[in-house]
């Protein structure tokens, strides 16, 4: 991983249920991956194409995985058509920050 990317500030906003993060995906990659933070955002690379909201739910299942979480518990609050989302992910606020830390330093 980059280590500048790192450096960057990863902008999670802690709300009473849950958290809201912003997330640029980069469809069409060779494989799923985290590369990093870019301009407050995690960078998240998917390996499907973005038509019919295959990259939305790649995006969400990819990162349940990650985190532990169910799929349920992830949603995209702005952002569908575009590379550039919000998503909201219901739970513990601390636990999922600990959590998205540990994905980006490790």
């Amino acid at each position: 991983m980059d280590h500048q990317k790192i450096n960057s500030k990863l902008k999670i906003t802690k709300l009473e249920n849950g958290i809201k993060l912003s997330v640029k995906v980069v469809p069409n990659s060779s494989k799923c991956e985290i590369i990093g933070v870019i301009e407050d955002s995690l960078k998240i690379k998917l390996d499907v194409p973005p038509v019919d909201g295959k990259a939305n739910e790649k995006c969400i299942k990819f990162l349940s995985k990650l985190l532990g979480v169910p799929k349920t518990s992830i949603t995209i609050v702005s952002g569908e058509t575009s590379k550039n989302k919000i998503l909201f992910m219901k739970g513990d606020t601390e636990e999922l920050t600990s959590k998205l830390q540990n994905l980006i330093f490790d």
